[in-house]
């Protein structure tokens, strides 16, 4: 590690982490008028040829496969084998430990942008049978509410052009949105089978709306903070970004224990550098938030900012998921849909609403879609049958056992001691899924659906075997594969039992906020993105406001 140097000149405000949660922190703080830095651990990406093409990104991710192995685990999520590996980080230089046991799935992305440049732009709000979990004593309790997120949904809504349509729900309260998407043929004879049969809704999604003409790398860099909340921070002359910064730790003023900076390595040449700044924002995804809180060890925080709890790690939750493949023999394929944000369907969780009726606790939604896969045709096995997709999604509740602590043996490619992630499911969670997936097979079923598997769609030449276990793994997902991970620092009404206040200030150096999904008390069965985004803007504000009155 090479010798530390100090930024030139001191910032109302650091953020660390680039993705969907930082972009939203740089945007709010810097049209609040705040200097703003926004330090990303990764590279900026060399402009739309970064997102490849069906054809490069197949064989960048053949080649992996089959060569050089430096993506171990990111190669087991579904969305790399369809965008360019590189936007997914080499394995070998971020390495993690798990119990023998237990394994976790750690799916990341480091460049300016995160893991925004592979979101699927789906956004759902949470209700208030989320936020109130914790009152049926299942889990601790959210200490904020539907009414308290609103206005920033809307304000988000509104920024990032949400399509959808206005469903009267009170499981998925309706937002400020554009006109919905349509649905294709076959989602629309699913819909009338399955609500005829069953009266469970079938809506059409939320989320930002794909653009025929746009090829796919076009369609997923304009969902990215790049090409969005960072766009519209630097147009405020307030942001400065950079690239190539690991942030290895928060500094604190000795005599009152508060953040007045950050210390990060640059990933290139190993300086420690070190930056000032009255707040500072982590917005780094769930467990490298976490990881850098345990970093920060001080006499004022001897085990790490937000450890005086005793809960700093504790609480990891994912959305356990299964996920079917199935044709729609009565209807022909089209090539006239896509598969983006509002642009598929969800049915509603509708389980345990107005009053435990199930054998499990909490419960789950599905998200799908039919006619929008869009395999490359050469590898199509099935080309004149519609093909469809169903997603379900379960929600997790925190159990103290999944926990996510520093690995001091084990080093990573900048020296620095890696998470130890110790994640499994747990019985409730057994017993929703297993419901979860006789419900998905049933409506499949009424639909006229026949499920089949991955291999029976496409053509897997090379990697046959590793597609049938990969189509395995996705049956009933290990943790952290879906890529939903949130919880261990949690929010909380006070310090004995929470990492947070409501604002996402940790407790004891309020002067710290944690926005990403680390602060989470549960999982919900909704996609996450746009409720920590939600959540981010309205700790940015309050932040700004106590910046203002001279309280930070």
């Amino acid at each position: 590690m090479g010798a530390e140097r100090s930024q030139a000149c001191d910032f109302d405000a650091i953020v660390v982490g680039s993705g969907a949660t930082g972009g939203v922190a740089a945007l709010e703080l810097c049209r609040q008028g705040l200097r703003t830095l926004v330090l990303e651990a990764g590279p900026a990406l060399r402009g739309p040829g970064s997102y490849g093409n069906e054809l490069t990104n197949l064989g960048r991710a053949l080649g992996q496969r089959l060569f050089s192995r430096r993506q171990f685990n990111q190669e087991w999520h579904a969305g790399y084998w369809e965008t360019n590996p590189e936007l997914f980080v080499d394995d070998t230089h971020h390495p993690y430990t798990t119990p023998e046991d237990q394994p976790y799935r750690w799916i990341r992305g480091r460049q300016v942008g995160g893991r925004s440049h592979t979101w699927g732009g789906v956004t759902l709000r949470f209700s208030d049978h989320e936020f109130k979990a914790g009152r049926d004593g299942l889990c601790p309790e959210w200490p904020i509410s539907t009414a308290d997120l609103s206005p920033f949904y809307d304000r988000l809504e509104g920024f990032f052009s949400v399509h959808g349509a206005c469903d009267g729900l009170a499981q998925l309260p309706d937002g400020n949105f554009l006109e919905p998407s349509g649905f294709s043929p076959g989602e629309d004879l699913f819909k009338r089978r399955v609500e005829g049969r069953f009266g469970r809704r079938v809506i059409i999604s939320r989320g930002i709306r794909a653009r025929r003409s746009a090829d796919k790398g076009e369609r997923f860099s304009r969902l990215s903070s790049t090409r969005t909340t960072l766009a519209a921070a630097q147009e405020s002359g307030n942001l400065t970004l950079t690239s190539d910064s690991i942030v290895c730790g928060i500094v604190v003023d000795t005599s009152t224990g508060r953040a007045n900076g950050v210390e990060y390595i640059h990933r290139q040449t190993g300086d420690l550098m070190r930056a000032r700044a009255r707040v500072v924002f982590l917005c780094a995804s769930s467990i490298e938030s976490l990881r850098i809180l345990m970093m920060s060890h001080s006499p004022a925080h001897p085990q790490g900012i937000g450890a005086q709890s005793g809960l700093l790690g504790k609480g990891l939750m994912d959305h356990i998921v299964s996920n079917y493949y199935f044709f729609m023999p009565e209807v022909a394929e089209t090539n006239d849909f896509e598969l983006l944000g509002s642009d598929s369907i969800i049915i509603p969780r509708y389980q345990n609403l107005s009053a435990q009726s199930s054998a499990f606790k909490r419960g789950f939604g599905l998200w799908g879609g039919i006619s929008r896969m869009k395999f490359p045709r050469p590898l199509r096995r099935r080309e004149s049958v519609a093909l469809g997709f169903l997603c379900a999604m379960g929600e997790t509740l925190p159990d103290d056992s999944n926990a996510v602590s520093l690995n001091t043996s084990v080093k990573d490619a900048w020296g620095l001691p890696v998470p130890h992630i110790a994640c499994k499911w747990t019985e409730n969670d057994l017993k929703l899924a297993a419901a979860m997936r006789s419900d998905a097979e049933e409506m499949i079923e009424a639909a006229g659906g026949e499920i089949t598997t991955l291999p029976q769609v496409m053509r897997t030449p090379l990697v046959g075997e590793f597609m049938k276990t990969m189509q395995k793994q996705w049956e009933l997902t290990v943790p952290g594969l879906f890529v939903h991970e949130v919880g261990g620092a949690r929010m909380g009404a006070n310090p004995r039992d929470s990492v947070t206040n409501p604002f996402c200030q940790v407790w004891e150096a309020p002067n710290v906020f944690v926005t990403d999904g680390a602060c989470w008390v549960s999982s919900g069965w909704q996609n996450p993105t746009l409720t920590e985004m939600a959540i981010t803007a309205r700790a940015c504000e309050h932040a700004t406001r106590l910046l203002k009155a001279g309280d930070l």
